[in-house]
C-alpha cells in the first residue's frame, strides 16, 4: 500500500478531518483516532447498531482509537507524546483551540521537527474570520455556491444535499499532506498546513473565471449539465445548448433550428437559453422512456444518464463491478457495507482495512507499542480517568 509506514494522529471529528484521514488509511497509513471522553459527535448521527452508527463507521473504518481526556494535564502530555511519535497530525478545531491545550503545531513540531501538522478550519488561521464556527453549509453560503445553485435552478437558495464543503476540504487536505510527505523526503523537515474550508471550496469553483476574466459573468454560466423530464423520470444531458447547439439540433432532427436567425450565433443563443432548453425538453419528453432517450443519445456518441436514486446507484452493476461498496463488521455481530476507496493502482493496493473502533478500544495496544507504557501504567491512567474506553458489548 502506498502509505505503509506512515503514522497519523487524528484529532479530528465529524467529517472534514475524518474524511481526510480515512483517505490516508485507505492508502495504507496507520491512523490513530484520538477521541475525547465525550466521543465524536458523528457517533450519535443516524442509525446505530450495537452502539455503532453507520455514519461514524463509514468515515472511521480501518482506524485505531484511543480516548484521552485532554482537559487533564496528564492527558495533554499523553496526547502530545503520542502525536510526536507520528508522521502526521490532523485536527479540525477552530484556530487557537489546540494551542490552548498545548497541542498546537509549534508545540508539537518542537518535539518532532519532521512532523506534518494539518489544521483544518472554516476560514484559516490568519484570516479576519478565523474564530468563526464553520460547518459545510456555512462555507457553501460564503463561497457563492448556494447563490449560483439558486440562480441556475430559479428558486430560493437551498443547501446542497452533499456536505461538499467538508468532503472537498478533506480531499484538499489529503493532497496537501501527500505533497508535504514528498517534500519531507527531500528536506527532512515537517510542515504546518493551514487548510481553510472556505479556500478549499472556493478553489473548485470553475465558473469563477466568468467573474475574474473581466468581461462580466453570470451565475448561470458554465453549468455542468441540463436535466430534462421524461415520462415521470429525468435525464441529464451535459451538452450546453449555447455551445453545442449543432449536436442537439442533429439529435432532435430539426435542421431548421440550426439556421433559425434567433439562434444562429452564440450571443443570440445565450440571450434566449430558456427557449433552447424548451426545444430539447420537447424532444426528451417525446421519447418512450428515460432509458430510451439515454440509449438514443449514446448511439449518437453523446453523454447522458438517467437520474437514479442513491439506493439504485449503490446497487448498480457499475458499482458492483468497481467494488465501490465492501463488507465490514458492523460491531454488533452482523455485516454491513461501507463505501470503498476509489483508488485503483496497477501495482499497489488501496481500500478499507477493517471496521471502525469503539472509543478507546486500542488504548492499551497503542500506548504500549508507541510510548512503551506498561500494563500497570495504562491501568493507572484508566483509574485516574486520563484515558477511558467504551468497549464493544460482550
Amino acid at each position: 500500500m502506498p502509505l505503509t509506514g506512515i503514522r497519523v494522529a487524528d484529532f479530528s471529528h465529524v467529517l472534514a478531518g475524518p474524511f481526510c484521514t480515512r483517505i490516508l488509511s485507505d492508502l495504507g497509513a496507520e491512523v490513530i483516532k484520538v477521541e475525547t471522553p465525550e466521543g465524536d459527535l458523528s457517533r450519535r448521527l443516524g442509525r446505530r447498531r450495537g452502539g455503532m452508527s453507520g455514519y461514524f463507521l463509514q468515515q472511521n473504518a480501518g482506524k485505531a482509537n484511543v480516548s484521552i481526556d485532554m482537559k487533564k494535564a496528564a492527558g495533554r502530555e499523553l496526547a502530545a507524546s503520542l502525536a510526536a511519535a507520528c508522521d502526521v497530525v490532523v485536527e479540525n478545531f477552530r484556530p487557537g483551540v489546540m494551542d490552548g491545550l498545548g497541542l498546537g503545531q509549534a508545540a508539537l513540531r518542537s518535539r518532532n521537527p519532521a512532523l506534518i501538522y494539518c489544521s483544518i478550519s472554516g476560514f484559516g488561521h490568519d484570516s479576519p474570520e478565523r474564530g468563526r464556527r464553520a460547518f459545510a453549509g456555512v462555507v457553501h453560503a460564503a463561497t457563492g455556491m448556494l447563490h449560483r445553485q439558486a440562480a441556475a435552478w430559479h428558486h430560493e437558495p437551498e443547501d446542497s444535499v452533499l456536505a461538499v464543503g467538508d468532503t472537498v476540504t478533506g480531499l484538499q487536505a489529503a493532497i496537501a499532506i501527500l505533497a508535504a510527505l514528498q517534500l519531507r523526503q527531500r528536506t527532512g523537515r515537517g510542515q504546518f498546513i493551514d487548510m481553510a474550508m472556505h479556500d478549499a471550496l472556493l478553489a473548485i469553483q470553475e465558473a469563477a473565471n466568468f467573474h475574474l476574466f473581466g468581461d462580466g459573468g453570470s451565475d448561470t454560466d458554465f453549468l455542468c449539465a441540463w436535466v430534462y423530464r421524461c415520462k415521470g423520470e429525468h435525464v441529464v444531458i451535459p451538452a450546453d445548448p449555447r455551445a453545442q447547439w449543432a449536436e442537439l439540433v442533429a439529435l432532435m432532427k430539426a435542421p431548421e433550428l440550426l439556421t433559425d436567425p434567433r439562434y444562429d450565433t452564440y450571443e443570440k443563443r445565450e440571450a434566449c437559453l430558456p427557449e433552447l432548453e424548451a426545444h430539447v425538453q420537447d424532444w426528451v419528453e417525446g421519447q418512450p422512456s428515460a432509458a430510451a432517450a439515454v440509449a438514443t443519445l449514446h448511439a449518437r456518441g453523446m453523454a447522458a444518464a438517467k437520474v437514479v436514486t442513491m439506493a439504485e446507484a449503490l446497487q448498480s452493476e457499475q458499482t458492483r463491478a468497481r467494488r465501490m461498496t465492501v463488507p465490514v463488521d458492523d460491531r454488533s455481530g452482523r455485516t454491513t457495507y461501507v463505501l470503498n476507496s476509489p483508488y485503483r493502482f496497477s501495482d499497489a493496493e488501496a481500500g478499507v482495512r477493517g471496521s471502525a473502533a469503539f472509543r478507546g478500544e486500542h488504548n492499551a495496544e497503542i500506548l504500549s507499542r508507541l510510548l512503551g507504557l506498561s500494563a500497570e501504567e495504562v491501568a493507572a491512567l484508566e483509574r485516574d480517568a486520563v484515558i477511558s474506553s467504551r468497549l464493544p458489548p460482550r
